[in-house]
């Protein structure tokens, strides 16, 4: 037997063995060898975890038994059991079981969903999905929503597109990613020098790109994404007309106007001062302002520009006359008041990157970090509009280099948007993985009224986190149904069903309470998933992320960033504004007639701050 035991043995030898001695050995190694590397593994890795050398990616290289084929194989099986002879005979809900989880290993490539999570304990397995439509998130304040994202977007290995409240992921990554980093940073309230987006770039770009009649669609589409018009509206008049006239002052600036002035902010002070003229000794303003709106209007309606467009949009505007085009300009400058911040403006004036890049490229970060109550006040139609920028490049480029992720924090803070009601469903197909996130369904309820369910209804995944909202918690309760407890009557031997919901609203709220870094991910057309969250300073190696003072490291941590730790990435690399080499269409060109003389008359100026009178070259 002890012959048995030596390395060097001969197959040979053990001939003198009786088959029951080998049988039983061969049992004793096949369990016990097994055994030993799991034990393993798991030993080096939770140290890995420990002392901040670990990366969910490397979970899959580990040796392990193939049992996870035959395991996805016996599921199959078992939903086509419940299909073909269970459904519509007694309630089949339930959570996917341990092995079913454990079969869905993370790989790079797709999106992490968090940790395992069975028999009461969190597991060591990173799990993952690859994403075929779009995701969703409901997570509370406190939910650890931000230190999963942290994690989600490190671990996702192409470009990002992402609203980032507070900047705590454009803090914790930007330094330490491989990507180029982007950051529009209005206040200034992360460590990354601010970039810059001109809106009015996406229409040069579209001229380029499709010629000068795309200027009129892609002045549109900005104009829709500043003029909103909420979902539950009864006058969509004034903000209709509103929009029109915007898309008319837009291609009006674009078509006449010199090149410094094709941005926002300019069109802004247009649209609140409108020509204003000024004597030239005296310096003092000769027209009232309701004559300096006027000279815009008529240099408008002389603007045959744009197969005309301007003038189109200007005789709306002068059609609506009184009170109904006082209502109509308040509207206008109502919602975009926003362009009055100075912080604001400073970033809005040239491009830094053009969006089309995240399509093009999968090495590229592009955030917007501002702080949570701006996103949900100020800066919301700033969200907007990048975000309905991004969806209408990613549908008019055609090459593509891997799929966006676009996360969308605070969705509901941006209002009403139609555009990205429209392009959720789509996204997928133009290069974009949407991550839209909500604190609670009531907000979603609130901006959507009509089509809130849409949102996680139709996603591919939707992850719960810590949730006191009843609303949420019943919802959530309603979308894991019911299961049928099945007993048997010891006399008769009949079985008798009851059917129990799966988890109810008050063990929701207990299971995802803030804390127990649980959370659930409901799939469409699979069981829900029982995870554990996967904050970034405890899922990522240190040389992945910046320290946190909010999250404070621990001792082991510390000692191995002070060794391994890397020299961080710059910023991101400096990009030129992009240049046109046509700015003006063909057609302004050649026909003199198109440049109202207005534009160009003696002491006109766009705005009422210039100390003395200015004449236009």
């Amino acid at each position: 037997m002890d012959a048995f035991l030596l390395p060097g043995i001969c197959i040979a030898e053990l001939s003198g063995f009786p088959p029951e001695d080998i049988a039983f050995q061969a049992i004793v190694y096949g369990v016990n060898i097994p055994l030993y590397a799991f034990a393993a593994r798991t030993i080096l890795i939770f140290t890995a975890r420990l002392l901040g050398l670990y990366h969910p990616a490397q979970y899959r290289y580990w040796p392990r038994l193939p049992w996870r084929t035959p395991m996805k194989v016996w599921v199959h099986l078992r939903i086509w059991f419940e299909r073909t002879f269970l459904m519509g005979k007694r309630a089949t809900g339930g959570f996917a079981n341990a092995l079913e989880t454990l079969t869905l290993i993370y790989k790079p490539g797709q999106i992490l969903l968090g940790r395992a999570f069975a028999w009461g304990l969190g597991l060591l397995q990173p799990v993952g999905m690859k994403v075929e439509r779009h995701l969703f998130m409901y997570a509370m304040t406190g939910a650890g929503k931000t230190t999963a994202l942290v994690t989600i977007l490190s671990t996702w290995h192409n470009s990002v597109f992402c609203i980032d409240p507070k900047a705590q992921i454009t803090n914790a990554l930007f330094r330490h990613d491989w990507r180029t980093w982007v950051v529009l940073d209005p206040y200034g309230i992360s460590m990354a020098a601010s970039a810059s987006f001109n809106a009015i770039d996406c229409i040069k770009e579209a001229i380029d790109r499709d010629g000068p009649k795309a200027a009129v669609l892609w002045a549109i589409r900005i104009a829709q994404a500043l003029i909103i018009t909420p979902s539950a509206s009864r006058t969509p008049y004034f903000t209709d007309t509103a929009r029109g006239y915007l898309v008319g002052v837009l291609l009006h600036v674009l078509s006449c106007h010199p090149e410094d002035e094709h941005n926002l902010p300019y069109i802004r002070k247009l649209l609140a001062n409108g020509y204003r003229i000024y004597d030239e000794k005296t310096g003092k303003e000769e027209t009232t302002t309701e004559e300096a709106h006027q000279l815009l209007l008529r240099a408008m309606l002389n603007n045959t520009a744009f197969d005309g467009a301007v003038t189109g949009a200007a005789a709306a505007m002068a059609s609506a006359s009184g009170d109904t085009g006082g209502n109509v300009r308040s509207t206008l400058l109502e919602q975009t008041k926003w362009l009055d911040n100075p912080a604001i403006c400073d970033v809005l004036l040239n491009t830094t990157m053009p969006l089309r890049e995240l399509k093009t490229r999968n090495d590229v970060v592009f955030s917007l970090a501002a702080p949570v109550l701006s996103i949900r006040e100020e800066l919301a139609p700033l969200c907007r509009l990048v975000t309905n920028m991004m969806a209408y490049i990613f549908e008019a480029v055609v090459e593509k280099n891997g799929q966006c992720l676009m996360i969308e924090d605070e969705l509901p803070s941006q209002g009403y948007n139609e555009t990205f009601e429209i392009m959720l469903p789509v996204a997928r197909s133009y290069g974009q993985t949407v991550l839209g996130i909500s604190q609670n369904i009531e907000l979603m309820k609130k901006v959507y009224p009509k089509s809130w369910a849409t949102f996680s209804g139709e996603a591919d995944a939707v992850y719960w986190m810590a949730t006191n909202h009843n609303d949420t918690a019943a919802y959530l309760a309603q979308t894991l149904g019911k299961k049928s407890h099945v007993t048997k009557d010891p006399y008769s031997g009949r079985k008798n069903y009851r059917e129990v919901a799966v988890m109810d609203a008050d063990q929701i709220k207990r299971f995802l309470s803030p804390g127990s870094n649980n959370l659930i991910v409901t799939r469409a057309g699979a069981r829900a998933l029982k995870l554990k969250n996967e904050p970034y300073f405890k899922a990522l190696p240190v040389w992945k992320y910046a320290a946190d003072p909010d999250h404070k490291e621990t001792f082991f941590r510390r000692i191995m960033r002070k060794l391994f730790g890397r020299n961080p990435m710059p910023i991101y690399k400096e990009e030129k504004p992009i240049e046109v080499i046509n700015h003006t269409p063909p057609e302004t060109q050649e026909d003199s007639t198109i440049e109202p003389e207005i534009v160009h008359a003696k002491n006109i100026i766009p705005f009422p701050d210039n100390p003395k009178p200015k004449m236009r070259k």
